[in-house]
């Protein structure tokens, strides 16, 4: 039995044996159709379309001679890393991989391992996003055995992106001797096929720290070298977070910074010189646009940015679109704009047009129930709901916290902080006011925040290219004072307080 598959200006046949759903099939293709959570029919984000009707891929049982169309996929907002060129040891030749393996995309870099230039690049979605969101949900994966296929998945991705670039560089896959890797710990683990099962449950250790290399061949990779993997601190701060810290020298910084990765996670690390606390705290999906009612991904379609002026809304659409969602960044906007025009109070909850008598006249215009929901009109067809608002609260807080247990963990002031860094790609984009105004980072700290963007890609470049570069990355790791905030009372009495909405 067969089914057709249409995106964009492509069509596949696809065989299927009875009973599978389409989110299966397309999954053993090699789509990448976003699963966030597993499959399991709640997130919504898995809509194909079958004779122009939206239908969950997770949900729906495949029929003989069927035509699914799948939503083509813009270009991601993925911060691919600077193109600056790193000293490289002498002797070195051929080629090499830098890549970041983010939880949701992944980042590779082709580069000249004689005069350290990145001769091509290139960003994806995480092709295992079919099985989570996050990496709890990949986590519980490998528990249901599930490992080898993630372990399939993102080898063949590696491979394929790696032979692409060299397509596009007139580079013989041959002459690549060397790929590194900046992942979090979990993707690590699935990476070498090591379970990552023990990260998910007390006390979260890992079964390895890495800092170590692999043989290319043996994982199915399609050159004759070896694969280096970041260090790791701890099952929650990973090979990125080292690698980020080694991209910005921190390690040779005067005065303390604080970096903080935007994720699923929100990884933080603040210090300078050989001294560092570290600390990860579950921000849950609601940044990455899952679990959003109208929530998507960094692509074409996605408002990625909302201002208020004289009364009315300017939202910006990745790529100049009609807007079909909503991103991270634009929901950080979204929540700093509601705040500004008194739809919001400080406890998260949005002013109901049916109940409350005192709305301002800035945001009345916008206010409106959904589903019997308040929500908060962005255009005809978006909203921000309660629910949303919500997520959004839930993951500020936690990284707010975050942010609050490693300042006093490390007896330090505002005025001692030298800069506030965002990295990674969904860093790079959200707009420090908007940031500071929810809560999600120190209002104090605004006038010396910066987005560093893929620090990551850039530490493994420097780690591709640099022994040295790799040393650094081994003392970062000793350097660094892990912090975990399960059960810290001073965390659990930060969140509650960072969940609110104070305008300090």
């Amino acid at each position: 039995m067969t089914i057709f598959v249409q995106q964009g200006n492509e069509k596949k046949e696809l065989t299927f044996t009875a009973g599978q759903t389409l989110l299966e099939i397309l999954r053993e293709a090699g789509y990448e159709v976003s699963a966030p959570c597993g499959g399991n029919g709640t997130c919504g984000k898995c809509t194909v379309y079958i004779g122009g009707e939206a239908h969950l891929a997770c949900q729906t049982e495949a029929a003989d001679g069927m035509v699914v169309e799948l939503p083509h996929t813009a270009e991601l907002e993925v911060a691919l890393g600077s193109d600056a060129v790193f000293a490289c040891d002498s002797g070195l030749s051929g080629y090499g991989v830098a890549v970041d393996i983010g939880t949701t995309t992944v980042a590779c870099h082709l580069v000249n391992l004689e005069n350290g230039k990145t001769v091509a690049v290139a960003g994806e979605g995480n092709a295992q996003r079919s099985y989570g969101a996050d990496v709890i949900s990949r986590i519980q994966a490998s528990v249901e055995g599930r490992l080898g296929e993630m372990a399939e998945v993102i080898r063949k991705q590696l491979g394929e992106m790696m032979e692409s670039l060299c397509r596009e560089a007139k580079v013989s896959p041959a002459e690549v001797r060397f790929m590194t890797v900046a992942a979090n710990t979990t993707m690590c683990h699935i990476l070498a096929g090591l379970k990552p099962d023990t990260i998910g449950v007390a006390p979260f250790t890992p079964l390895s720290l890495f800092g170590d290399d692999y043989d290319a061949k043996a994982w199915g990779l399609p050159f004759d070298g070896r694969v280096y993997l970041a260090p790791s601190v701890s099952g929650y701060v990973g090979g990125d977070i080292t690698a980020d810290l080694l991209a910005v020298d921190m390690d040779k910084a005067s005065k303390p910074v604080l970096l903080i990765d935007v994720g699923t996670n929100g990884e933080m690390a603040l210090g300078c010189g050989d001294k560092f606390v570290c600390c990860s705290t579950a921000a849950g999906p609601a940044f990455e646009g899952a679990q959003i009612r109208f929530g998507m991904t960094a692509a074409e379609g996605a408002i990625s940015s909302v201002e208020y002026h004289d009364g009315a809304l300017e939202c910006k659409v990745i790529g100049g679109v009609e807007a079909k969602g909503i991103c991270g960044s634009g929901l950080i906007d979204t929540i700093a704009v509601m705040l500004e025009v008194g739809a919001l109070d400080e406890t998260g909850r949005v002013l109901d047009v049916d109940e409350d008598d005192d709305i301002p006249d800035e945001a009345l215009p916008f206010l409106t129930l959904l589903d019997e929901e308040p929500a908060f009109r962005l255009t005809e067809q978006i909203y921000v709901t309660q629910s949303d608002v919500r997520k959004v609260q839930l993951g500020k807080g936690a990284i707010a916290a975050g942010i609050q247990v490693l300042i006093d963990t490390s007896d330090v002031t505002y005025d001692d902080i030298g800069a506030l860094l965002l990295a990674g790609g969904f860093g790079s984009f959200i707009r420090p006011a908007s940031a500071a105004r929810i809560g999600l980072i120190p209002a104090e700290l605004l006038g010396v925040t910066k987005a560093v963007g893929n620090t990551a890609a850039v530490g493994a470049k420097m780690a591709l290219v640099s022994a040295e570069a790799r040393e650094r990355l081994d003392k970062l790791q000793k350097a660094m004072d892990y912090q975990e905030l399960s059960g810290l009372a001073a965390f659990n009495t930060a969140y509650m307080e960072k969940m609110m909405f104070l305008d300090d």
